[in-house]
């Protein structure tokens, strides 16, 4: 069951807007939601980017990525599959694609410097230590950890930055593209239909750092979500091959020199490093169990809109963090509205750049559990 309790929004006679009881239900920002089945028919040596085996077949899409920001239909067709088994996740993508184009062949290269796929596995849903992996239509791929955010200081760990000593899935990462018809990519004479991928990733580098275990267990959930980056191209005359002409079709200015960028679950920014907004991976070892609600997402969005409202009020307050739920009511903002009825203790130290905030919520559509999110956005739960 995906929305479970009606979003009343609520406004003060100070005009700004905050949750009331039954809106901390957060509702209406529950992200896409996957059920990945158990499976004993796939294995990393043997992928090859064919989506047409049974045991893809066998498992639904998710539904049609959307653009990251805006509610403007991608103009290309985006979605995905997930399967498990005790060592790897495995992940199958359909791109629609007219005119294949890839330049890029070294392993940790910047891909989506090219149009890509791209995914986002955060296992014990803190925000912290969470994995990307990054594939182009050539199956070039980059893969990295980011010890938090990057809006909050986080940084890559990845062999392209610290050599054979950073972090990386291979082995035994393995994945496969699937330009199809074949001889379309880079090539404009054969239009092209689409690109299909497959990808394992090991579930043990998925989880490293994070204390989740791995493999899961039936029942079990993890926050997760799916990228892809769009480049327009042209055909240069002079060469007679695509070429790079940035020109978006669903961002917010369109025909603008950016990239398009269409996810499976809404962002509400041109931001991937979010991982508070990515959807919900739920792993299940029988296909007759369908999807669980996510009894955490109120106090876990309750706790996530005290982090927004916190910043928003220090930028006013010369880096400061306040103690008061009601200094924050004023600062409460989309998508992460403050809920004014959540049971809410907060702390607060230092000054400056050394300044910290520690927030336990317990939102009243979820009183069973308490979210507690710091000042680097490191969020965790207790039940």
């Amino acid at each position: 069951m995906r929305r479970c309790v009606a979003l009343a929004a609520c406004t003060s006679a100070m005009g700004y807007s905050f949750e009331s009881h039954v809106g901390c239900s957060y509702s209406h920002i529950y992200p896409e939601q996957y059920v990945a089945y158990k499976t004993s028919e796939l294995f990393p040596g043997s992928l090859d980017g064919d989506l047409t085996k049974k045991v893809w077949e066998d498992v639904v899409w998710t539904k049609d990525f959307v653009d990251i920001s805006t509610h403007t239909q991608p103009r290309l067709r985006t979605r995905a599959k997930m399967r498990w088994d005790d060592r790897f996740l495995y992940i199958g993508a359909e791109l629609q694609e007219p005119q294949p184009w890839a330049t890029l062949t070294a392993h940790d290269s910047v891909i989506f410097q090219d149009n890509d796929f791209e995914v986002f596995v955060d296992a014990n849903a803190t925000t912290h230590f969470y994995k990307e992996f990054e594939m182009n239509a050539f199956n070039t791929t980059w893969e990295l950890c980011l010890n938090k955010p990057y809006g909050d200081g986080g940084y890559e760990n990845s062999t392209r930055v610290y050599g054979s000593k950073g972090w990386t899935m291979e082995p035994p990462l393995r994945c496969a593209a699937n330009v199809q018809p074949l001889g379309a990519l880079n090539n404009p004479k054969l239009p092209g239909e689409r690109w299909t991928v497959e990808i394992a990733l090991p579930l043990a580098s998925l989880a490293e750092r994070t204390g989740a275990r791995a493999p899961p267990r039936p029942g079990d959930f993890w926050r997760a979500s799916f990228s892809r980056v769009q480049w327009a191209v042209k055909v240069n005359p002079e060469t007679g091959g695509y070429e790079k002409s940035p020109s978006c079709q669903s961002c917010p200015e369109p025909g603008t020199a950016h990239e398009d960028n269409w996810v499976w679950s809404p962002q509400y920014a041109i931001q991937m490093h979010q991982p508070e907004t990515w959807g919900i991976l739920q792993f299940e070892d029988s296909t007759e169990v369908g999807a669980t609600y996510y009894r955490e997402w109120p106090s876990r969005s309750a706790a996530m809109a005290i982090y927004y409202a916190q910043h928003a009020y220090a930028a006013k307050h010369e880096g400061a963090f306040t103690t008061q739920l009601h200094d924050l009511l004023q600062f409460s903002s989309e998508p992460f509205p403050v809920c004014a009825d959540a049971d809410t203790i907060i702390s607060a130290a230092g000054e400056g750049k050394s300044a910290m905030f520690e927030a336990t919520v317990r939102s009243p559509a979820s009183p069973e559990v308490a979210a507690t999110v710091r000042s680097d956005r490191y969020l965790t739960v207790a039940k």
